[in-house]
């Protein structure tokens, strides 16, 4: 066994205020006791023991895909709102980013849950901004946000940052109108594969992404190891 260092994640340090460590692969966690949580990222789901530290937390995350073109894309509605060409405040985001992280280990570990609601904050902000997303649509109803999605570009494919839709609006097709502008949008572009990612505990999510048609092809165990006492 390969005695690993482990990585410090930086921003994520600074922003939850405490030393965040993550190491991708099974090692021997020599450098440990620098730090209050590590973040452990498996393909297979091993158990791992770390001296001082306890597994209390941990969440499934896989990516579902979809081969995109003009026969598999499904009809979209104009009423989807380009925010490059008509912008909205970043607040009226903010709400329904919040109901789409619900099942976000930012949420669900109450070790970090304080800060669940500025994160996805930052999130919103920097998709807007770009940093974190090319394009963003949206629908909107009586002049109310009820639903977006953000997505970028990867090399040769795109990956949806955020789906969310206003938790009284659920159920009435919002979340198709908008995943099927993002696919019309990339056909347009060129991209013709589209990623998401999301928890395997979200079960809403996955049977909605399987319906419309992507398939899981990656499926990854992320742990949350904090240290005792902490």
């Amino acid at each position: 066994m390969k005695n690993m260092g482990i990585r410090r994640l930086n921003w994520d340090s600074d922003f939850f205020g405490f030393e965040i460590g993550e190491i991708d692969i099974d090692a021997e966690f020599s450098n440990a006791a620098c730090f209050d949580l590590l973040i452990i990222r498996q393909i297979l789901n091993k158990i791992i023991k770390i001296e001082n530290f306890e597994n209390t937390f941990q969440e499934t995350k896989v990516v579902f895909s979809k081969i995109l073109n003009s026969n598999t894309s499904n009809g979209f509605d104009n009423s989807v709102v380009d925010f490059d060409k008509i912008p909205a405040k970043n607040a009226s985001f903010y709400p329904l980013a919040f109901e789409s992280g619900k099942y976000s280990r930012f949420k669900l570990d109450t070790k970090l849950n304080h800060k669940f609601e500025m994160l996805y904050s930052k999130w919103i902000d920097n998709s807007l901004n770009k940093q974190f997303a090319d394009k963003i649509f949206y629908l909107e109803e009586q002049n109310e946000i009820i639903g977006f999605i953000t997505f970028k570009k990867v090399k040769n494919f795109a990956t949806v940052g955020l789906l969310a839709v206003a938790q009284d609006q659920q159920g009435k097709g919002i979340g198709r109108k908008l995943l099927s502008k993002v696919e019309k949008y990339c056909i347009s572009q060129n991209i013709l594969e589209l990623r998401i990612p999301t928890q395997k505990e979200n079960l809403p999510a996955c049977y909605f992404y399987s319906k419309m048609g992507y398939e899981i092809i990656e499926e990854i165990t992320i742990k949350h190891y904090w240290k005792k006492n902490k």
